[in-house]
């Protein structure tokens, strides 16, 4: 079922890009007083990389949302897959307690709120900056998806903080001082669920979010081993 709700976030994602399509197309727009103002402006290399933009800006902006969206609902599964990878590597037990497991879905949907706010605030400035300096997009899209990469990493990497009992600001302190952990880990899960292919996505639907859970589980272990954490 968490396969196939994927799969439709994902197509929701560029179907909300194909209903903003037409409002990007000045062509078939009203001449309207601001449309005259704006078309000779989005003519050009100019307005082709306007355009462009603004595509790539709102598909970016729906799949945040969907993204933590994914992160919310499917909670419950990558806290469980963590805790199972942390018993298998570790030898440690954790004993089934609703209790926690009701505080960790919270602590989960908190996490990615936070990281939702932080990550939009973030982008809103790279894509207002790349809209009144259009080559600032060079710079400005891959560090939109390092960022991306960043936030989601942290909540996956926070399933891990939950169990040890660290609190949300030592849990911070933590996933900042290995951030290239978390980019990482963001990576993977972005790379695996954004595969091109029919064959590809089918692939990583299933395999991008438990990679990424079981790495960050793997990482959290390896960090604990050194005394450099955060007290």
């Amino acid at each position: 079922m968490w396969v196939l709700s994927i799969y439709g976030l994902l197509s929701l994602a560029d179907y909300i890009d194909s209903l903003i399509e037409p409002y990007l197309n000045t062509d078939s727009a009203t001449d309207t007083a601001i449309m005259l103002w704006l078309k000779p402006k989005l003519s050009g290399v100019f307005g082709f990389l306007i355009k462009w933009i603004l595509h790539i800006i709102f598909w970016f902006l729906g799949s945040i949302f969907l993204k933590y969206f994914l992160l919310i609902v499917l909670s419950p599964l990558f806290a469980l897959l963590s805790e199972i990878t942390d018993e298998k590597l570790s030898g440690k037990k954790f004993p089934f307690n609703l209790k926690q497991l009701l505080k960790d879905i919270l602590r989960g949907i908190a996490i990615s709120l936070r990281n939702l706010l932080f990550e939009l605030l973030i982008s809103f400035a790279l894509w207002l900056a790349t809209i009144f300096i259009p080559p600032l997009a060079i710079v400005t899209i891959p560090l939109s998806f390092v960022i991306g990469w960043y936030f989601i990493g942290f909540s996956i990497m926070d399933y891990n903080c939950e169990r040890y009992k660290f609190s949300m600001s030592k849990s911070v302190q933590f996933i900042k001082q290995y951030k290239g952990y978390a980019i990482g880990i963001g990576c993977v899960y972005s790379i695996f669920i954004g595969l091109p292919t029919i064959a590809g996505d089918a692939i990583g639907i299933m395999f991008g979010p438990t990679l990424a859970v079981i790495g960050a589980t793997m990482s959290f272990l390896k960090i604990n081993e050194t005394p450099s954490q955060p007290s």
